[in-house]
């Protein structure tokens, strides 16, 4: 992923996550977002219809930003509850925010992104 782009997600103060499946169209804030080597992780502490959706439909929609800064990124989404990465995200976050549970990891790999500022070209910058 380029760096600009990873710049871009490290730095949201503001983020989405859109799924639909079972439980119709859903979208939530999210709070916590890792950028790890092309895949975003999202932590799952509150999500249950998210999850639910993310199983039936796996392709989803995630926006972040910062004042006029953005992205919307279409992505293909895992929903993981045990396995390595899993392990290590519980732990991760234990220590962040030891009074919640984390009760699965989104990983996100990207298909499309597109930048969402004012002004700014239809172009995908995944591609570009």
């Amino acid at each position: 992923m380029k760096q600009d782009i990873q710049k871009i997600i490290k730095d949201f103060k503001s983020a989405t996550l859109a799924t639909t499946g079972p439980n119709g169209l859903n979208v939530v804030p999210i709070s916590v977002v890792e950028v790890c080597g092309e895949e975003i992780h999202l932590y799952d502490f509150f999500m249950r219809k998210t999850a639910e959706n993310v199983k039936a439909e796996p392709r989803v929609a995630f926006a972040c930003w910062h004042d006029f800064v953005g992205l919307q990124i279409k992505a293909d989404a895992v929903y993981e509850t045990e396995g390595e990465d899993f392990e290590r995200a519980v732990a991760e976050m234990k220590k962040r925010f030891p009074d919640r549970t984390l009760s699965g990891l989104i990983k996100l790999t990207p298909v499309e992104i597109y930048d969402v500022a004012p002004e700014a070209s239809a172009d995908n910058i995944l591609s570009a």
